[in-house]
């Protein structure tokens, strides 16, 4: 059965790995993909690398991994396949160890955010997908290998902000299970008794403080930094409720097959589902409730997590599925430890088969719900790969290659809006900077600090080309997301030359123009 287990595995890898290469190969990264490529490839070092992170608001553990890749190679395909790689390792480990049955374990392959957001679209969060998994192959054993659970969340506290959140959820439940579950978990009071030499779960819980205390201090912002600054503490209901949405968003994604796709939910078409879907989240987080009662390791994960999250989506920043995803996963893998965590000591017989049947029922529409919600991930993942094939996902990969095709490449560059220019900067692979006039400063990655936070109108970009030009003493390339009206073109002598528009990220799409030389 172990080996039938292993071959199964083995197999579901190769098959994701195929479509996520077919698929990766025809995807255009966009800024936020290309932001973090840039970041590791123009650092001078790592010093300087964490001196830019500081306004990326997230923690650098996935431009660390990428630092060694931009020194290889210039271009961004490094990293895609990087990426690829990581949620192949997270799917084989998901198959071979995971407590779910064949067909769970096939859509979760195949589901939207295995197979799209987190395998296609290259980010930070795959890491944290793969670092949770690992948490939960280990978590059978945790006390014979609790340094290896620090390790592994100090690693994923520094994925992403999100994944911080889920860490401290796992901290704070071991932490619990440990010094006061001996009073209520008698099988949790036996094993840890056994144990003789306690030092390496003090290590381990060492590790999972630091882990947290470092990461949130990457995460503290400067001054002047110029990003997602608001906070958010006044308690309105209809927020309250617009956040409790995200958790329909996260479980089931579905998403809708058009030009736009990526974000759409199919779901919230229908005027009966958005009747029912504040409804739904609550009924579904009342069920996690009930499904967990008994095992209060699992139970106290998943409470820390989702009200964490939800929390930060409210007060803070309400962020895309990419973000909302990390609901989800704190809630399979609940699921997944569930066997694994010790029970509340139960007492009286008849109380103990009474509540046995309850907890039977629970398990098995447990099951079912879990199975539903993975038909609607692969549904969304089939239907996002797809449209992936069918659209061009940003035109930043197309507009430098163009650009490199007319050889012009080594022009001096101007480009506005800065952070949907850089796409085009990182697929020019050569390290090089451009000027932003948004910034009034040359660079490659966007800085979010507060000197980029005025407008650049098309006359400020036209000045600062012409500045630029009479400083080189020769032809200027204009890179901007929108056109420049006929009469400012006519006005200052510009040529057009090429167009491209027409993407799914609506303002990844391009415009050249050359200004002419002094």
């Amino acid at each position: 059965m172990d080996k039938q287990d292993k071959r199964y595995a083995l197999g579901l890898t190769f098959l994701f790995l195929a479509v996520g290469a077919f698929t990766a190969s025809h995807h255009e990264m966009w800024r936020d993909e290309i932001q973090a490529w840039l970041l590791a490839r123009d650092s001078t070092s790592v010093f300087n690398l964490f001196a830019h992170l500081k306004y990326e608001g997230h923690p650098g553990l996935w431009h660390l991994c990428l630092m060694p890749l931009s020194r290889i190679a210039h271009s961004p395909i490094m990293m895609q396949m990087l990426h690829l790689l990581i949620t192949g390792v997270t799917v084989y480990l998901f198959v071979r160890y995971a407590p779910f049955n064949w067909f769970q374990k096939l859509l979760f392959c195949f589901g939207y955010l295995v197979l799209y957001e987190y395998a296609i679209v290259a980010r930070n969060y795959a890491l944290g997908l793969l670092l949770i998994t690992v948490f939960c192959v280990l978590f059978k054993a945790r006390y014979k290998r609790f340094i290896w659970i620090g390790c592994v969340l100090f690693l994923l506290a520094h994925t992403s902000v999100h994944a911080l959140i889920v860490t401290i959820g796992i901290g704070t439940a071991l932490c619990c299970e440990y010094f006061f579950g001996g009073r209520f978990l008698k099988s949790l009071s036996q094993e840890v008794e056994a144990i003789e030499d306690k030092r390496p779960i003090w290590i381990g819980f060492v590790l999972i403080g630091i882990g947290i205390i470092t990461a949130v201090l990457q995460l503290n912002p400067p001054s002047d930094t110029g990003f997602a600054v608001a906070w958010n503490f006044n308690f309105e209901i209809k927020r309250v409720n617009d956040i409790v949405k995200l958790i329909s968003r996260a479980y089931l994604p579905v998403t809708r097959p058009v030009f736009g796709f990526w974000g759409s939910n199919l779901l919230t078409t229908y005027p009966f589902f958005l009747s029912i879907q504040v409804s739904l989240c609550y009924f579904l987080m009342l069920f996690s409730l009930l499904l967990f009662h008994k095992r209060p390791t699992a139970l106290l994960i998943y409470l820390i997590s989702t009200f964490g999250l939800l929390t930060f989506f409210y007060i803070k920043y309400h962020g895309s599925i990419r973000h909302h995803g990390f609901l989800f996963l704190a809630f399979l893998m609940c699921c997944w430890i569930y066997r694994d965590a010790p029970a509340i000591n139960l007492g009286k017989a008849e109380q103990a088969d009474k509540d046995s049947a309850i907890d039977r029922v629970l398990n098995r529409a447990g099951t079912v719900l879990v199975t539903l919600l993975l038909i609607c991930h692969a549904i969304g993942g089939i239907i996002a790969v797809s449209m992936e094939h069918r659209h061009v996902f940003s035109y930043g990969k197309l507009t430098a290659e163009y650009i490199k095709s007319q050889g012009m490449q080594d022009f001096p560059m101007v480009g506005d809006i800065d952070y949907a220019v850089s796409t085009v900067v990182g697929y020019l692979e050569e390290p090089r900077q451009i000027y932003y006039p948004r910034g009034s400063r040359l660079g490659s990655f966007v800085r979010w600090d507060k000197a980029r936070t005025h407008d650049a109108p098309d006359t400020l970009v036209i000045e600062a080309a012409k500045t630029l030009s009479t400083e080189k003493n020769r032809e200027v390339l204009i890179i901007l997301n929108r056109a420049i009206g006929a009469e400012l073109r006519q006005q200052h002598n510009l040529t057009s030359v090429a167009k491209f528009t027409g993407s799914v990220v609506g303002d990844e799409g391009f415009h050249l123009y050359l200004m002419p030389p002094p």
